[in-house]
C-alpha cells in the first residue's frame, strides 16, 4: 500500500494514457477529433517553460557562492553528455548486428523531394537577432545564454541588485506552483495526445516496420534501466538509485506521452528537487540537458542507419561506416533540438553521410514518430542521471 500512495500520480499517469492508447487503436483516424483537448495541457505547459527556465537559472547562479562554481558545472555536464552519447550509439550499433532490424523488411520509397535545405546554423542556438525571440520556446538555448549573462551581472552587482534579486527569487516559486496545477491536468492531456499518437500511426506497428519498432522497443527499454540504475549509483550509490526510481516517474511519463523533451522540463525539475539534486545543479543541468543531451535519439539515429544500410548494400561495419554512424547520431541527435527551424535536420545528416536516397526521408521520419515516445523518455531520464553525477562531483 506504500509504493502505491508514493507512486499514485504516476500510475494514474500510466492508466490514463493505457486507456488513450486503447481509444486510439479503437479509433484510429477519429482520435484525432481528441488533438484539442491534448493541446490544452501541451500549451500551458509549453506556455510556462520560458518563464521556469529563466527564473530558475537566474536564481540558481545569483544563489552561488562564487560563480567559478558554473565553469566546473558546465564542464563536467557536457563531458557527461558526450559519454553517454558515444555509449549509446555503441550499444545501438551492437544490439541491431545481434538483432538485425532489416531482416524481412519489404519496404516501399516513394519519390520525395526536400522543399528547402534546412541551414544548419549551430552558432543560431546561442542567439537571436531580436529579444522577444526569447519568449519562444523555439530559442531555449538561446534564452539560457541569456538567463545566464542576467544571473552573473546580479551577482556582480550584489547588494545593488537585492530587489531583483528577490523578485526574480519569488517568480520561481510562483512558477513552480502554477506548473504544479497544470500537472493535475496531466492524466487528461496525455491520454487524450496518446490516443491521436496511436490512431495516427497504430497501423504501422503491426506493418512492414514492426520489427524495427520492436527490436527498437527492446532496445530501448534495456537500455532506460541499465544506464539509468549505473548513472545514479555513480552519483550516489543504491540510496540515489531508489531516489532516482522513486520520483523520476511523472517526467518520464510525461515525455513518454508527449515526445516532447520541453513538455518533459517542468516536471523533472521538480523531479529534481524531490531526489534532492542541489537547485544550481539542477537548475543548470536539467534544462540544458533537454535541449542537448539526447541519449534516445542516438538510439533512433542508429536503428535508421542499421536498417537502411543493408537495404542499400552499405557495410555498417566497415571501420569508417562505423565511426561515421557514431559522429553523426551524436552530433545530429544534439542539433535535432537546439537549431530552430531545423526541419529534417537529422535525416540530412543521414543521407548527407551515407549517401541515402531523399526517397528514405519518410520512413527515418515514420519510424521516428512511432518510437519517439520511448526515446524522449530516456533523453528526461538520463539528465536527471547526469545531474546527479555534476552533484557529486562538483561542490
Amino acid at each position: 500500500m506504500k509504493i502505491l500512495k508514493e507512486n499514485k500520480a504516476s500510475l494514474i499517469l500510466l492508466l490514463s494514457m493505457f486507456v488513450g492508447a486503447i481509444l486510439g487503436l479503437i479509433l484510429g483516424e477519429t482520435a484525432k477529433c481528441l488533438e484539442g483537448v491534448a493541446n490544452i495541457f501541451l500549451n500551458l505547459l509549453y506556455v510556462s517553460i520560458v518563464p521556469m527556465i529563466f527564473t530558475s537559472i537566474v536564481s540558481s547562479i545569483t544563489g552561488m557562492k562564487t560563480t567559478k562554481t558554473i565553469g566546473k558545472i558546465l564542464g563536467l555536464m557536457f563531458l557527461i553528455f558526450i559519454i553517454t552519447g558515444l555509449f549509446a550509439a555503441i550499444y545501438m550499433i551492437v544490439f541491431t548486428q545481434i538483432f538485425d532490424p532489416s531482416k524481412n523488411a519489404a519496404l516501399n520509397f516513394q519519390d520525395f523531394e526536400i522543399e528547402k535545405s534546412p541551414s544548419i546554423d549551430l552558432l543560431s542556438m546561442l542567439t537571436v537577432d531580436d529579444f522577444y525571440k526569447l519568449l519562444s520556446r523555439e530559442n531555449l538555448m538561446a534564452l539560457i545564454v541569456f538567463s545566464f549573462f542576467v544571473g552573473l551581472a546580479i551577482s556582480k552587482l550584489a547588494n545593488e541588485a537585492r530587489l531583483v534579486k528577490d523578485f526574480i527569487d519569488q517568480s520561481s516559486k510562483v512558477v513552480t506552483k502554477i506548473i504544479s496545477y497544470i500537472m493535475k491536468l496531466a492524466p487528461i492531456g496525455l491520454g487524450a495526445y496518446f490516443a491521436v499518437l496511436l490512431g495516427e500511426n497504430g497501423s504501422q506497428i503491426v506493418g512492414p516496420l514492426s520489427r524495427t519498432i520492436l527490436i527498437f522497443a527492446l532496445a530501448s527499454i534495456i537500455y532506460f534501466f541499465f544506464v539509468n540504475f549505473i548513472m545514479a549509483f555513480i552519483g550516489g550509490g543504491l540510496k540515489s538509485c531508489k531516489k532516482l526510481f522513486t520520483y523520476m516517474w511523472p517526467p518520464v511519463l510525461t515525455a513518454f506521452g508527449t515526445s516532447s523533451s520541453a513538455a518533459a522540463l517542468p516536471p523533472n525539475l521538480e523531479a529534481g528537487r524531490k531526489i534532492g539534486i542541489r537547485e544550481d545543479v539542477n537548475s543548470i543541468v536539467l534544462p540544458i540537458g533537454a535541449n542537448l543531451h539526447k541519449d534516445g535519439t542516438v538510439l533512433i539515429q542508429i536503428i535508421k542507419i542499421a536498417l537502411l544500410c543493408p537495404i542499400f548494400g552499405i557495410d555498417l561495419l566497415d571501420p569508417s561506416n562505423l565511426l561515421t554512424a557514431i559522429a553523426v547520431s551524436v552530433i545530429a541527435s544534439s542539433v535535432m533540438g537546439a537549431v530552430p527551424g531545423g526541419g529534417y535536420t537529422g535525416e540530412i545528416f543521414l543521407i548527407s553521410a551515407f549517401a541515402f536516397p531523399q526517397s528514405s526521408i519518410p520512413i527515418m521520419v515514420l519510424i521516428a514518430t512511432i518510437v519517439d515516445p520511448l526515446a524522449t523518455a530516456i533523453n528526461t531520464s538520463t539528465d536527471l542521471g547526469a545531474a546527479m553525477i555534476v552533484e557529486r562531483f562538483v561542490k
